[in-house]
């Protein structure tokens, strides 16, 4: 009756509502991965390293990343067993690193040792999301010419054509303009 309301802008408050970042005390929602937490977050493809931390500037292991994934894929069920001494029963990424291996996602390091533990490096990661692509039927031919990197040459003979795949997507920009 003579108070005027202030109007809401609802895409605001509904973004307040609904930040799954802000459970976590080490997430800034100032910074540019904002976005992108919440949405794994979300997704429920990732958890946190706890209930109150992310740890957003962590590495991610082998194990975190074949987690990830298998939680994209929607968790199909597998036999449950890889050729992996290091892949112990009953670890959150036994089952995960199974499909990995069952799809051909993944190899390991060895015939015998997949490292779930090792930090995934930067090749290692667009290997594993190339074939995870190419499993999706997704179409992986892209290529860039990667010679503007003066460190194209470190690339390993492994993950020179995902790499390539990668920065024509997107998916890696460099470290800088010139250094992968």
């Amino acid at each position: 009756t003579g108070t005027a309301e202030k109007p809401v802008d609802i895409r605001t408050e509904t973004l307040e509502l609904h930040c799954p970042s802000k459970a976590f005390t080490d997430l800034n929602t100032n910074q540019w991965y904002h976005e992108g937490v919440d949405y794994v977050l979300e997704q429920e493809l990732m958890i946190g390293m706890s209930n109150t931390q992310f740890a957003p500037n962590g590495t991610m292991t082998r194990g975190q990343l074949m987690t990830v994934l298998h939680r994209t894929a929607g968790e199909p069920e597998t036999k449950g067993q890889s050729p992996f001494a290091d892949v112990k029963a009953g670890k959150y990424y036994t089952e995960p690193i199974a499909w990995a291996f069952e799809t051909g996602i993944a190899k390991g390091m060895t015939a015998t040792a997949f490292a779930p533990n090792a930090p995934v490096t930067r090749e290692q990661m667009v290997t594993i999301l190339h074939s995870y692509a190419e499993s999706c039927k997704y179409n992986v031919t892209a290529q860039k010419d990667l010679s503007a990197f003066t460190d194209a040459g470190q690339i390993s003979a492994f993950a020179v054509e995902s790499m390539q795949w990668a920065v024509a997507e997107g998916l890696v920009t460099g470290t800088s303009d010139s250094t992968l």
